[in-house]
């Protein structure tokens, strides 16, 4: 973990801009000085998720610095401190959102501010790492030496003890202590399936853990080596040879018990919703994560209604799941430490979006860009 004391930004900084057509460059971006309500944020670890890499494969519509995953240090603010909705003084390490809200709607003055319009990721909305690098300094993403703190930046300090590395498992911990505890209503003695051990399935086995539920991964024979990661996680695993094999796996490894609750972390894949449905016993829960493709699918609402079966679809996390994501990956009871990471720089950012997007990627799915 550095100790290094920001001093302040300088002119310009370096960025890995992704560009049309799956491809990415280096770049040097210019730094202004922060206007009212601004600052600078030195970035010192950007995580790479799914969102990202699908992101980089479709092909943004114009040049962007991807990255929503931001740690950093706070290196400068504007004298007008005071006006700003966060809070922050130089030198502070912090964890930022990735939401932009508008900070007047009903969502945003309710609390729910990640379901502002403003910031809709189906709407087009404004989020940090989807901002062109057309726009002001264009230095909008993690993956930069630099990120502009704008007035409406959600920003959540962190404590001098929490590593760099863990820091980027704060929002898809914070994701999985949402779903897992809120969505799913997970208590202590439950059996937890999750469906999919990639980053977010791999967080939702840690969120589980916290909770105190006995947990089931389940996944594909090719995850092996991230099958060996969420059982250092205490998880009992399944491999399966196909999509559809999996139910009769996770059932050998229940028995006569049913899930009480089943968390789809598999992305697109429209199957799982009715091998949720059938591994679920009375009362049992399934959180949704992902829309499907086709977003159509087909469930047994017979087996849902005798067995008073309840979905929850959930869209990133509640704030106080920030903070407490926070206070366990620093006091440990998260587990997640006990995971590989990949660094990468900048320089390698391009191309390890590409090895991810097909499917070549490293083993372990925690990606930390180290600008």
């Amino acid at each position: 973990m550095s100790d290094t004391v920001v001093s302040g930004p300088p002119s310009e900084a370096r960025a890995s801009v992704a560009l049309p057509g799956a491809r990415s460059e280096l770049r040097s971006l210019p730094l202004h000085e922060a206007g009212p309500g601004e600052g600078w944020l030195q970035v010192t670890a950007s995580g790479i998720c799914g969102t990202d890499v699908s992101l980089f494969a479709k092909g943004v519509p114009e040049p962007t610095v991807l990255g929503h995953h931001v740690v950093g240090r706070i290196a400068a603010v504007a004298p007008e401190q005071g006006e700003r909705t966060w809070q922050g003084r130089v030198g502070d390490r912090v964890v930022i959102e990735e939401y932009l809200p508008c900070g007047t709607c009903p969502s945003c003055t309710s609390g729910a501010y990640r379901l502002c319009p403003q910031t809709d990721l189906w709407g087009g909305g404004r989020r940090v790492g989807t901002l062109p690098a057309a726009e002001a300094s264009g230095l909008h993403g993690g993956n930069a030496e630099y990120l502009l703190l704008q007035p409406n930046t959600v920003v959540h300090p962190l404590p001098p003890e929490l590593s760099e590395e863990l820091a980027a498992w704060v929002l898809p911990y914070a994701n999985a202590l949402d779903w897992t505890l809120r969505a799913g209503a997970v208590r202590k003695g439950e059996t937890v399936v999750i469906v999919g051990p990639g980053y977010h399935g791999l967080a939702v086995a840690a969120a589980a853990r916290y909770a105190g539920a006995e947990t089931v991964v389940a996944g594909l024979r090719r995850d092996r080596t991230r099958l060996e990661i969420a059982e250092r996680l205490g998880a009992v695993t399944v491999a399966a040879d196909t999509g559809t094999d999996l139910a009769e796996g996770v059932r050998r490894v229940l028995g006569s018990r049913a899930a009480d609750c089943v968390v789809d972390a598999v992305g697109a894949a429209p199957h799982v919703v009715r091998v949720a449905v059938d591994l679920l016993g009375q009362g049992g829960r399934l959180v949704l994560t992902t829309p499907k493709q086709p977003a159509a699918v087909p469930v047994d609402t017979s087996a849902m209604i005798r067995r008073n079966v309840r979905i929850s679809a959930v869209r990133g996390r509640r704030p106080e799941y920030v903070r407490q994501a926070i206070a366990s990956l620093a006091d440990g009871t998260s587990g997640l430490q006990e995971l590989p990471s990949v660094e990468v720089s900048l320089e390698e950012t391009g191309d390890m979006l590409a090895r991810l997007a097909a499917g070549t990627g490293p083993k372990s799915p925690h990606v930390v860009v180290r600008p």
